[in-house]
């Protein structure tokens, strides 16, 4: 039975938490649109991530079963312990090289398409990263950690992840020396200049330290959230896909084929040779917030329709098992075009309007 299904309720409790909280504290830190499109973008990416996670899983147990040079103690905590570790380090690898290879951002940017930072945030995970992924993970397998073992610490590394995503949390003093917390994860999904590139780490902030790509909150600059191409779209499945689109766009029109590799493989912020230069220094006096009208009765049919799919989201984890790859496949595969469809049809075209900061 999937991990993940006890998960999800511990999530939307969360969320619930991190509501009352901000209320009583009279703070604003969720929009209605902004939280519905990142828990369905969360619901989008399990359904496709259980064929995909699958697929990386039987890659993984491949790898163990012929090439892992040792044999472990499950029993032994040392193990667990270790398997983390190693597994948190090449995690800083997975997250670095998806915001510094413009193919792999394609992949991880949705993650960071919120302009807004909370717990419902980090349910915005990748419908696609698990055809690169696993490839960072094959030293583990080729040390022998079973595939359990390996499944376990990745759930681990990943739920830590959900309560960093929090305005709420000040600096937490000493532990920001070693552990990723709220603040030096705020910095993360900043796009302010001091942000951009830093604090990849996902349990443990000292990769970050070694390695160069720490940064620490400024006070007298709070992060601005989002990216410097916003998505500008509420629609779950155009926030997986629109920066593939985008580098194909970008590919067709630059000449030769060096540059045309560039444009998959060069960092996100590449320009082919010619091409006019984009500002690098972010404005913050000129950010303004993604937004559009809704009428009262169509964020009901949204809100309803994010409440039944994750529902059926639950029972399909539930339930995945008794079914055929064939059937994982059509019930996966509908749910993404149900989300595609409302997503198109919820508050088109994409811009309609805009709140200022």
């Amino acid at each position: 039975m999937s991990p993940y299904l006890f998960a999800i309720p511990v999530f939307f409790l969360l969320v619930a938490i991190e509501l009352y909280v901000a209320h009583r504290r009279g703070v604003q830190v969720y929009r209605f649109q902004d939280t519905l499109t990142s828990m369905n973008i969360g619901t989008v990416s399990q359904f496709v991530n259980t064929i995909g996670g699958a697929i990386s899983v039987a890659m993984y147990a491949i790898l163990v079963e012929r090439f892992g040079a040792f044999t472990w103690d499950t029993s032994n905590p040392l193990t667990w312990v270790l398997a983390l570790v190693l597994y948190d380090f090449f995690y800083y690898w997975v997250h670095r090289s998806g915001h510094e290879v413009n193919i792999l951002w394609a992949a991880h940017v949705v993650h960071h398409s919120s302009e807004e930072f909370n717990m419902s945030t980090a349910m915005r995970q990748s419908s696609t990263g698990f055809y690169f992924r696993w490839v960072f993970y094959v030293p583990l397998a080729l040390l022998g950690f079973p595939v359990k073992v390996f499944l376990t610490v990745a759930v681990i590394d990943l739920v830590y992840q959900f309560w960093v995503h929090t305005r709420l949390i000040g600096r937490m003093g000493f532990l920001e020396l070693f552990l990723v917390t709220p603040s030096n994860h705020r910095v993360h999904h900043g796009q302010n200049d001091y942000c951009i590139d830093k604090n990849y780490g996902g349990i443990l902030s000292i990769w970050d330290r070694m390695f160069g790509t720490y940064a620490d909150e400024r006070a007298d600059e709070p992060p601005m959230y989002g990216v410097r191409k916003p998505l500008q779209s509420w629609n779950p499945v155009w926030g997986n896909v629109h920066h593939y689109f985008a580098i194909v766009t970008q590919a067709r029109a630059t000449a030769g084929w060096r540059n045309k590799l560039m444009c998959f493989f060069a960092g996100p912020g590449w320009l082919p040779p010619g091409a006019p230069p984009v500002s690098a220094n972010f404005e913050a006096d000129k950010f303004v917030r993604f937004a559009t009208p809704a009428p009262q009765w169509m964020g009901q049919v949204a809100l309803a329709a994010t409440v039944i799919g994750s529902l059926l989201l639950m029972y399909f984890l539930f339930a995945q098992k008794g079914f055929t790859p064939v059937q994982r496949f059509s019930f996966s595969g509908a749910m993404v075009l149900v989300y595609g469809a409302l997503g198109y049809a919820w508050l088109h075209p994409r811009v309609q309007g805009a709140a200022h900061v």
